[in-house]
C-alpha cells in the first residue's frame, strides 16, 4: 500500500511538473470573432498545439478586449502580453518612418508589402523595435486593401470633398482624407458602426473584410473601390519572451502562424467577392472612381516624406522587389 501511494504521489508530481512547464502566450488583437484574421489565429493556436503535442498553447484576445491595437502592442512592449499585431504602418507609433507604408498608393500589392517587410529596410527597423522597444516582428499576414464607405456616392475624387471620414489615429491614414479634400475624423474602431448609424462621420475607410466583419455596410449605403492602401497585420511577441523560448519553441511558433497567416489570406482572398454580392443584396452601390486622380493628389506627401526623412526615401520605398 505504502508502495502504490510513493507511486501515485511520484507520478502526480511529474504531471505537475509537466503541465507547468507547458508554455501559454498570450494573443491579444482588435479584429472581431469570426473574421480572417480571428479564424487565422484559430488556425495558429490549433497548429501550435499539435507541434508541439500540447506544450505550448495560445490564448486569443480577439475584438480588442484588452485595449486597441496601440494599446495591446504598449502592453507588449511592457511585457504585459505576449503577442500582438498592427499593420507595419501602425509601428509609427514607435517608428515614424514605419507610417509611410501607410501612405495611399505607396505600396503597390502584398507582395511589394512583404519585400519591404523581409528587406534590408525593413530588417533595420524591426532589430530597432526588438532592441529598443521589446516588440519583436516575427510574421506579417495579409489583412487586405482599404476602401472607403459612405453615405453617398463616390464616383470621382471631387465627390470626396467636404466628407466627414472617420480614419484611424494613423498620420497617412489622416492624410489620406486630407488629400482627397475629406475632413479626417478619428475615432476608435469599436466606436466606428454608431459614428456612421448616426451620421457623426459620413464615412469610413477599411479592408473589404472587416467591413463585412464590423457590419458597416448595414448603415453605408455606398462602397468606393479606392484601393488605396495594401495593409498587412505584422504579428509582435515581446523580445524577452521570445528569448525565453527554447529553439524548438520558437520553431513551432513560426511554423503554426505561418499556417494561420495562409488561413486568413485564403478567406479574405476567398471571401471577397462573396462579401462584395453581399453588400450589393443589402443595397449598397458599388462605384470604381478613377483613382488617377486620387493617387496625384497623394504626390505632395511623398514630397513630405522625402523631406523628413531624406531625399529618395519614398523611392527607395516603392523600387524594393
Amino acid at each position: 500500500m505504502k508502495k502504490l501511494f510513493t507511486l501515485s504521489m511520484i507520478a502526480s508530481a511529474l504531471f505537475t511538473a509537466q503541465a507547468s512547464a507547458s508554455t501559454q502566450l498570450k494573443v491579444g488583437f482588435n479584429e472581431a470573432y469570426n473574421s480572417p484574421i480571428y479564424h487565422g489565429m484559430v488556425k495558429a493556436a490549433d497548429e501550435l498545439k499539435t507541434l508541439s503535442d500540447g506544450e505550448m498553447t495560445l490564448r486569443l484576445y480577439e475584438g480588442g478586449q484588452l485595449g486597441n491595437v496601440h494599446e495591446m502592442l504598449e502592453q507588449v512592449s511592457l511585457g504585459e502580453l505576449d503577442m500582438s499585431m498592427q499593420v507595419f504602418g501602425g509601428y509609427a507609433q514607435y517608428l515614424p518612418r514605419l507610417g509611410a507604408l501607410e501612405t495611399p498608393y505607396l505600396v503597390r500589392d502584398y507582395d511589394h508589402l512583404t519585400a519591404i517587410f523581409d528587406s534590408s529596410w525593413g530588417m533595420e527597423a524591426r532589430n530597432e523595435l526588438e532592441t529598443v522597444f521589446n516588440l519583436k516582428p516575427i510574421d506579417s499576414w495579409f489583412f487586405g486593401v482599404r476602401q472607403t464607405t459612405s453615405n453617398k456616392a463616390i464616383n470621382s475624387l471631387a465627390d470626396m470633398r467636404g466628407m466627414k471620414l472617420r480614419t484611424p489615429n494613423a498620420k497617412a491614414l489622416i492624410n489620406y482624407a486630407k488629400g482627397v479634400g475629406a475632413i479626417p475624423s478619428p475615432i476608435a474602431y469599436a466606436e466606428v458602426y454608431l459614428a456612421l448609424q448616426t451620421n457623426a462621420v459620413d464615412g469610413q475607410e477599411n479592408p473589404i473584410s472587416s467591413i463585412e466583419a464590423m457590419k458597416f455596410y448595414e448603415v453605408q449605403p455606398y462602397l468606393a473601390m479606392t484601393n488605396h492602401v495594401v495593409q498587412d497585420q505584422a504579428i509582435s511577441i515581446s523580445a524577452e519572451r521570445w528569448s525565453s523560448l527554447s529553439k524548438q519553441e520558437q520553431e513551432w511558433l513560426m511554423a503554426a502562424l505561418k499556417a494561420g497567416g495562409e488561413e486568413a489570406e485564403k478567406r479574405i482572398k476567398e471571401n471577397t467577392e462573396a462579401y462584395l454580392a453581399k453588400f450589393k443584396q443589402a443595397g449598397v452601390t458599388v462605384t470604381h472612381p478613377d483613382l488617377a486622380d486620387f493617387r496625384t493628389a497623394m504626390k505632395p506627401y511623398y514630397q513630405e516624406l522625402d523631406k523628413e526623412f531624406g531625399e529618395g526615401f519614398t523611392q527607395t520605398l516603392m523600387t524594393v522587389k
